[in-house]
């Protein structure tokens, strides 16, 4: 991990988002935060309060040909953009985070 908001693998552009909230805002992340907020989806919050680790069951991942996105099941969402998208332009995804309200 390089701590930056835009990583090159192999000759890909990747961007890191993420979103808490219903208002659909994605904030630009480095990939060390994005990777953090992905870990942290895979536990049951309520459980983590009680330092009792149980898998998110609530939690799900989606894939296009835009990027790859993540939801905590609550409202926290992850997005890793490819070619240098941002996240208005992820159509696909949009359709699949936040009810499908435009990010």
């Amino acid at each position: 991990m390089d701590g930056t908001h835009r990583v090159i693998v192999m000759g890909t552009p990747l961007r890191f988002f993420l979103s808490f909230g219903e208002d659909g805002t994605w904030a630009p992340v480095t990939d060390v935060e994005f990777h953090q907020a992905y870990q942290e989806s895979m536990f049951d919050p309520d459980a983590l309060r009680s330092n009792v680790l149980c898998p998110n069951r609530h939690r799900a991942e989606f894939e296009t040909v835009e990027g790859w996105c993540w939801s905590d099941g609550r409202a926290a969402y992850g997005l890793m953009t490819l070619d240098d998208r941002a996240p208005q332009a992820c159509t696909g995804l949009r359709a699949l985070t936040h009810g499908g309200v435009a990010a």
